[in-house]
């Protein structure tokens, strides 16, 4: 099939698209500014003035919605969190509005394991538990909301919570490892918090697998097996460096002061369970932490 996918240029956009296209399927992408020249063709979209440049739309069956500012990329000003929200939710919004209905067969947007909250606890969260009262909730609870609109009109609409995405270019492990390779690296706060993480491969082939697999629909968690602790999480990229990994915590106030509300990302986090996703056929090849990192680090 044609697939547009918004964010296409993005970490996850690029390996989505050399993979989509080896599988036999055409992609184009949106992005604030046209590239015709480029491969994937980038058509020219624009949220505020509600432009999306028709031939970009022209023969496309399937939607990935990967755009979206960075959630850790600043501070939570209320301007950015409004950048936040506006830059997940308009895009589906303008889509909704500009595509032929009856010729989009799916819509996969991205969401996040940051629908559950902040917090840590012993519960492993399933699909259908309920939102969280904070702000990285309420981001994922409106980028959902806005996906609903391609369900409200028949078209099927998966949407993925994804844990923390690893890849060797770029994302959390090009924030993490650098500390760890110079024999500095240590958990946040009390690393207790869970961190559950997905390989790059296996996001790409779960987004591919949910394209095309006609029968899933709805909410589905994408993370791996295996979920450590922040603590075991550092020390797994210290093994994996061949570092030591001694030095202690980083203090909870400290993070609080340097972040501000953003901090409670990186201090807290809860367990995700991967059953339905699993049980829906999808095989997850990076399903333990250890060999995941050696295969990127």
């Amino acid at each position: 099939m044609k697939v547009l996918i918004t964010g296409g240029s993005g970490l996850v956009g690029k390996l989505l698209s050399k993979a989509l296209i080896a599988q036999g399927h055409s992609v184009v992408w949106l992005g604030r500014t046209a590239k015709k020249n480029s491969e994937p063709k980038q058509f020219e979209w624009d949220l505020e003035t509600d432009f999306i440049d028709p031939n970009a739309l022209e023969g496309v069956e399937g939607i990935v919605h990967l755009a979206g500012a960075g959630i850790a990329d600043s501070r939570w000003t209320d301007a950015r969190k409004k950048v936040l929200i506006d830059s997940r939710v308009k895009g589906l919004e303008l889509l909704i509005k500009h595509i032929d209905k009856s010729k989009i067969k799916v819509l996969v947007s991205a969401s996040g394991i940051g629908y559950y909250g902040a917090q840590s606890s012993p519960k492993i969260h399933t699909e259908t538990d309920s939102s969280f009262p904070d702000f990285v909730s309420k981001i994922c609870v409106e980028w959902e909301r806005a996906a609903d609109l391609f369900a409200a009109q028949h078209i099927r609409t998966v949407k993925l919570r994804i844990g923390v995405v690893l890849s060797s270019r770029g994302g959390a492990l090009e924030k993490m490892a650098p500390p760890v390779k110079v024999g500095i690296g240590s958990p946040l706060g009390s690393g207790s918090q869970w961190m559950p993480w997905i390989h790059e491969n296996d996001l790409v082939e779960a987004i591919a697998f949910s394209l095309t697999n006609t029968e899933l629909e709805g909410v589905y968690n994408a993370v791996a097996d295996e979920q450590p602790t922040n603590a075991q999480f550092m020390k797994a990229i210290a093994i994996t460096l061949r570092k030591p990994f001694f030095f202690p915590a980083v203090p909870s106030f400290a993070m609080k002061l340097l972040f501000g509300e953003m901090a409670g990302i990186l201090l807290e986090g809860c367990r995700v369970s991967n059953s339905k996703i699993k049980q829906a056929g999808f095989q997850f090849q990076h399903p333990d932490l250890l060999p995941a990192l050696k295969s990127i680090l």
